[in-house]
């Protein structure tokens, strides 16, 4: 997701540098998706001692720092030095940690963005996510301090539980980039439409590893899950002047890391299925999705208030490669039930699923 403001109207830049600006504007979002980090421009406001933000780029290969827009922002000298000493002095920062207003951990690296005379005009910064690494640097100091060797195996088990999703979720998300790249250069909209659906399903497994890795266990809230991957597909999916509310609803319902990775792919064949479908002649539309858990049953159901399926529809005529990837990981990965429940409008499909249940201690 790209942004840039009126630099003409906001800065005191020549044409020329004005352009220079725009030439690496338009890199951005490609910059953001293959680092997975959020990519500011910003200018130096010299009245103010001061930086503007004036162009953004918000990863669509992984979650960003930032909810809102950080278009327009000031930053003051006492927030973010690097920023300014960069700006002043046209010389790169590397490696530096800060809180972002949304109070996330993030490495800030910065280089000069300079004109035909090498005078610095802008900087390009990268911001990522690093309480990954800030949290595997405690449990190391953890590690260090541990009294006896079975606190030393627990903690040990944790790094290497969140090493391993940590690298897996980076994998997939350079796949993505990938195929990202490559849907860039294809012009027909059948291939298009395959590397789009191939992009969200890497993406959705790749946010259950980031889950997984942040938190260094091995079950998780599918909720949680569920929630940002509609996040997801409401900013990738929905075209241009479509307004589509995805609402997540219910218990929080937690599961070991393969059954969550299951239940990511089919909630986004599901909640697509509906994006792309559901709505062909509604600018409008609401998608809401609903957990339930009884004891060790749990019941996923996703509605839309759209045209429906037809009353002639049957699971047993699925010609979808997703519905067809949604039935086959209902049965053989949660082995539970598929149901898609007609109606005069709108589409509700459920499955129901077993999971494993703590033994209670008495």
């Amino acid at each position: 997701m790209k942004g840039i403001l009126d630099l003409e109207r906001l800065t005191n830049l020549s044409i020329e540098q004005y352009e220079i600006i725009l030439g690496v504007a338009k890199n951005l979002q490609i910059i953001a998706d293959l680092s997975q980090a959020d990519i500011f421009i910003d200018c130096l406001l010299e009245d103010v001692n001061a930086s503007l933000v004036v162009a953004e780029a918000k990863p669509s290969t992984t979650s960003s720092l930032y909810k809102k827009s950080m278009l327009g922002q000031i930053a003051y000298e006492e927030m973010e030095p690097g920023v300014l000493f960069s700006l002043k002095t046209g010389k790169p920062v590397f490696g530096s940690r800060g809180i972002t207003e949304e109070h996330g951990i993030m490495q800030q690296d910065i280089v000069p963005i300079q004109d035909l005379y090498g005078k610095t005009i802008a900087v390009l910064i990268k911001e990522s996510d690093i309480s990954q690494v800030v949290q595997n640097e405690n449990n190391i100091e953890q590690l260090m301090k541990a009294i006896n060797n079975e606190e030393k195996e627990r903690v040990f088990q944790a790094i290497v539980v969140q090493e391993i999703h940590h690298r897996v979720k980076n994998n997939l998300q350079v796949i993505a980039s990938l195929l990202r790249l490559q849907m860039q250069r294809s012009h027909p909209v059948e291939v298009t439409e395959v590397f789009h659906d191939s992009i969200s399903r890497i993406s959705s497994m790749a946010l259950v590893h980031d889950y997984l890795a942040q938190r260094g266990i091995e079950e998780a809230d599918i909720k949680v899950l569920i929630q940002q991957i509609s996040t997801l597909l409401v900013t990738s999916s929905i075209i241009p002047g479509q307004h589509i509310a995805v609402t997540v609803k219910g218990d929080s319902v937690f599961c070991s890391s393969d059954k969550a990775t299951a239940v990511a792919l089919i909630v986004n064949e599901l909640v697509q299925n509906s994006i792309k479908h559901a709505f062909p002649s509604q600018n409008h539309g609401e998608i809401e999705i609903n957990l339930r858990q009884r004891k060790q049953m749990v019941t996923i159901t996703v509605m839309d208030d759209g045209c429906g399926i037809g009353d002639s529809f049957s699971l047993d005529d699925m010609s979808s490669l997703g519905l067809n990837l949604v039935d086959m990981l209902v049965e053989e990965r949660l082995r539970g039930v598929l149901s898609f429940h007609l109606a005069n409008k709108g589409t509700k499909v459920s499955i129901t699923f077993p999971i494993e249940q703590n033994p209670i201690e008495i």
